[in-house]
Formats: structure tokens, sequence, C-alpha cells
């Protein structure tokens, strides 16, 4: 055995250094791509693990959901049951019934004063069953000959079904008893002794029988379910109460209390939940088509893993490709360094040169001969990239800026159309639509009006979304149209001070915004009541220590954008604990039409 181990382990070490030398020599784009494989590869299985489990959560819950459903459906029905039997009791003692048949007993038996002592009975037994839907008819009877009956005619009801109610309500003494529906009488048959109640011995005067359309109350409450197209059946001991004869699977036994299964009936799943009443021992099973459920699911979880797929190996191609590009110009690179070996310079320099390479060695090649050639366009040519670069550089700032503002506002229009508030939705979107055409406007500068609108439609979108949590103020004064400043300054502001104003206070906040013309120039102002900041705290934001939140920007950024265009500004910031915080921006005279568009 230890040989054995030994004999693995050798053998082990020694492929891994085969496989650290195979990978050694092989070529870059090789490399890349293992390592890719590798890394991608272990990504993606975490991923299809993940989301697979996560799948299977939310499949769980959705199964408990249907049989919480199932439980409060058949609470409803419990409900409706309770009142029947409160309605069995109310005709037991209701003191006119009470008194009518006291009446008749004091009477002979079968006469006519009999039987006119007992008319009051129908009318109070008439009054109560009109009130109850799903009644079908009430009677009075005794153990003997008399049968008065009020309400609908449900057919004939065999003497052995009589005979077996009457015997479980002598069993109950006074007890609601309940036959449920069955094939031999498709009504739930329900009934109590009707004892009387001025004497201690109770004794009987005869037996109430109420008849109730237990389907036609579950179909109406069928309704209700989630799921519409849902096959639901009822059973007792006793035999089929709701639904067709021939169920979608074996239905469950009486034996079990409640859970869920997936099972197939023609070529097609469904989702069947059971669930076992307490109080009369029926059970409740619902088949939902799979699709309902789990359509949509099926299709998100299939298109999420295709997904992951495709992803995985369009990356793969596309770094097949990349690798190419990449390691190609050493290729050349090397090829030239054979010529210089052999001495052979210029026909190594004309060859980049035909190549027109830009890789590193070629650029520095290429470079030094325009250096040496042209020095004069050279430095024309650099001081035109540095411009350049120079207004990439502001538009990448700019456009950092437009992913800021849109996530928590989609959000919070999708809270509103879920809450049904439609007008405010739309609002929200229209004000929205205002701040991304300025987002995505190709112009850098803009009007200090057009930035106050696009400020105002940013506020308006919060004030929706915070309520009466916050109070925002706008003031304006001067010529706000002769002034030109750089698109998107105040909004990254005013969320910043929502974020360290109205967000950390536990009172309403105020945030004030103001553009105002002085003999300096334009004044830009944002200002919040909420906590403040500590001197500390003051001193790492001035100094750009901290870090912007979220996928905004932060002051540091602000301060660069204004640095860029002009040389003279001012950008304060002022912050006292419990009192708020102030950031001012002084923007020299600029009047429209006095830059190009190009950073200055």
């Amino acid at each position: 055995m230890e040989k054995r181990k030994y004999r693995l382990g050798l053998w082990f070490t020694l492929a891994l250094h085969r496989a650290k030398h195979h990978f050694r020599d092989m070529k870059l784009s090789g490399k890349m791509v293992f390592i890719y494989l590798i890394v991608a590869g272990m990504s993606s299985a975490i991923s299809m693990i993940a989301l697979q489990a996560s799948f299977n959560i939310y499949d769980r819950k959705l199964y408990e959901k249907s049989l919480q459903e199932l439980e409060f459906f058949t609470q409803k029905v419990n409900d409706d049951l309770m009142a029947i039997e409160n309605l069995s009791y109310t005709l037991a003692m209701d003191e006119g019934v009470q008194e009518a048949l006291r009446e008749a007993k004091d009477a002979k038996y079968l006469s006519q004063e009999y039987y006119y002592r007992l008319l009051p009975i129908r009318k109070i037994f008439l009054d109560e069953v009109n009130i109850h839907p799903i009644v079908k008819n009430a009677m009075y009877m005794d153990r003997k000959d008399i049968r008065i009956s009020v309400g609908t005619d449900c057919g004939i009801v065999s003497d052995e079904i009589y005979g077996r109610l009457l015997s479980m309500c002598e069993e109950a003494r006074g007890a609601d008893v309940v036959l449920p529906p069955s094939e031999a009488f498709p009504y739930q048959l329900s009934g109590r002794d009707i004892l009387e109640t001025q004497n201690a011995r109770l004794t009987y005067l005869g037996t109430v029988i109420i008849t109730s359309d237990i389907a036609q109350m579950i179909e109406k409450k069928k309704k209700e379910l989630k799921y519409a197209d849902s096959y639901l059946y009822v059973y007792s001991g006793d035999g089929m109460i709701y639904g067709n004869d021939k169920a979608l699977s074996e239905l469950p036994s009486m034996e079990q209390e409640q859970g869920y299964e997936i099972v197939r009936y023609q070529s097609e799943r469904y989702f069947m939940s059971y669930l076992k009443a307490e109080k009369n021992g029926w059970m409740y099973v619902n088949y939902v088509p799979y699709h309902e459920i789990f359509g949509q699911m099926l299709i998100l979880r299939y298109g999420m893993l295709g997904g992951l797929t495709a992803v995985f190996f369009a990356a793969l191609y596309v770094l097949v490709k990349v690798s190419y590009i990449l390691t190609n110009p050493l290729h050349h690179l090397t090829e030239a360094m054979y010529l210089v070996e052999r001495g052979a310079f210029r026909e190594a320099m004309e060859f980049l040169k035909v190549e027109d390479r830009h890789d590193e060695t070629g650029l520095l090649t290429q470079e030094f001969r325009i250096m040496l050639e042209k020095i004069d366009s050279l430095i024309h040519e650099n001081y035109e990239k540095q411009i350049l670069m120079k207004n990439t550089r502001y538009q990448m700032l700019q456009a950092q800026i437009n992913p800021h503002f849109m996530s928590n506002t989609l959000n919070a229009v999708n809270w509103m159309i879920k809450a049904g508030e439609n007008h405010d939705a739309s609002r929200m979107i229209v004000e929205l639509g205002n701040l991304l055409q300025a987002a995505v406007s190709p112009e850098l500068y803009t009007t200090v009006e057009r930035e106050m609108e696009i400020a105002e439609s940013y506020i308006t979108i919060q004030q929706f979304r915070y309520r009466s949590r916050v109070v925002f103020t706008v003031e304006k004064q001067g010529s706000l149209k002769e002034y030109i400043v750089p698109c998107m300054i105040l909004q990254p502001l005013i969320e910043n001070a929502i974020y360290y104003g109205a967000d950390r206070s536990l009172s309403v906040c105020g945030i004030h915004v103001s553009a105002m013309e002085s003999e300096k120039g334009m004044v830009l102002c944002v200002r919040d009541e909420g906590a403040g900041m500590s001197a500390d705290e003051l001193e790492a934001v001035r100094s750009g220590a901290i870090e912007p939140k979220g996928h905004g920007i932060g002051l540091k950024n602000i301060r660069e954008r204004l640095r860029m265009v002009y040389s003279d500004s001012e950008f304060c910031i002022e912050s006292e604990p419990g009192v708020g915080t102030q950031v001012s921006i002084c923007i020299p005279h600029v009047r429209q039409g006095g830059w190009k568009n190009e950073c200055v």
C-alpha cells in the first residue's frame, strides 16, 4: 500500500512538472486562452450552481404559497359551513319554534289543532333560509310522520338517509351533525334535535334538517383562487363532494394531512397541492397547470443558463481574436529583430514602416524617424493630441454622470406603477426624459437657465421619491440665459445633499438650490439642513479623500471639471454639525457664444 502511494505521488509530481514546462513553452495566445478557460469555467460553474440553488428556493416558496392559498380557501369554505351550523342552532333555539312545538305537544297528535300549532314554524324557517344563499331548504320533522319543509325541492331523499341522520341527531343530543354529499344524494344534510329549553330534562321536540348546496358554494369561491384554470376536488370518506368523477391523478388518501407534488396527465404536468381540513376531515386537492405557475420561470431559467453559455463562448471567441491582435505584432517585431541581427537596419525600418505596426517597438522606431525628419510637424501633432485627450477626458467625466441618477429613478417608477400611481409615474418618466436628453447631449456646455431646468427635473423626481421627508426650494436671480456653464454640474451636488443630508436625517430636511448673478460672476449654491459634518470629515471631503457612494461622482470629480474649464473658478464647501452643509460654485462671466464646444 505504501509503495503504491509512493508511485502515485511520484507520478503526480512528474505530471505537474511536465504541465508547468508545457505551460511555460506555450505561446502567449495559448496561455491567455488556457487561463480564461480555467477562470471562466470555474466562474460559470459556480454561477450556474448558485443560480440553480436560487431557483430551487424560489420554487419551494411558490409551493408553500400555493399550499397557503389552498389553506385560505378551505378556511373560507369552513366559514360557510359554520354559518350552516349556526343556522341549525338558531332554528333549534328560536323562541317561536320552541313555543309552537310546546303548544303542538299539548294538542292531539296529527289533529287539525296540532297542524295549526305548527304553522308558525314554516314562516320562521322560510325567513332564515332566504338569507342563506347556499341553503336550499330547511325541514322540521319528528321521528314519526310529521315533515314541514320550506325552500327549494332538491329531489327525493331515501328513508335510509333520513333514518341515518335522525339516529345521528339522537346520539348527538342537540349537537350539530352532518352528512356530506354522496352519490346517493348530492347535497349536504345537516341537522340537530330541538330540545325544550324550559325544563331541565331537555325534552325532545323534533329535529331540524338543513339541505345545502356545497358544490355551488365551492364553485363560487373557486373563482377567488389565484389560478382560474385549476382543477379543484373536495371529497370525504363518504365520496366526492366537488369535482369531476375522474381526477387527473390518483387522489391523496384520507390519512394524509397536507403536501404537494408534480403529477403528469395526458403528457402535461400539473402542480398538485392537497390539504385535509381539521374541522370536518374533508380533503381539498387543487391541480394547477404547471406552465401557469412555472412557465415564465422555466423560460427565465433556461434563458439565463443559455445566456451564460453564450457569453462564455462569445468571450472565448473574442479572447482568441484579441490574443491574436496582441501577439501578432510581436511576431513582426521578431522578424524585424532578425533583420537587425544581420545588420539590415534600413530594411528593418522599411519593413516596419511598410507593415505599419503600432506596437511599442514599432511606435518607438517610427516616432524616432518622424522626430528626426519632421520635428515641427510632430510638435504640432502632439499638441493636437493633447487637446483631443483633454476633450476626451472631459467627456468621460461628464458621461459617467449619466447612469448615476437612472437606477434610483427607474426603481421608483417601478414601485409607483405597482402601487397604481400611474399619473405620478408618467410625470417622473417625462422628467427623466428631460434629464437623459441633457445627459446624452453632445454639447459640453449649456446656459445657466437650462442647467437649472435640469436640476428642477431632478428635484421633481426626488420629491416623488422622498415625499415629505425633503423640502426643496429653488431660487433664481439674474440673466440666466446670458451665461454658459458645464453641463450637469448641479445634479451631483443635489444628489450629495440628499444622501448626506436627507438620508441621514431623522426629521424633515430642507434643501435649497440657487443660481444668483453677482459682480464676480454666476454663483451656484446647494445647501442642505442635514446632520452636517465634523471638522475632520469636512477636511476629508475638501481634500477628496472620501470616495463617492454607489454609482455617483464625488466632489473631487466636480472640482476637476471646473478646473479643466475655468482658470479662476471658486469651489467652496462649508459644513457645521447639526446645521447642515453648503456647496458653492462661483464661475466667471462667460456669455453665450464666448466658447466653442471645446475645453479651454
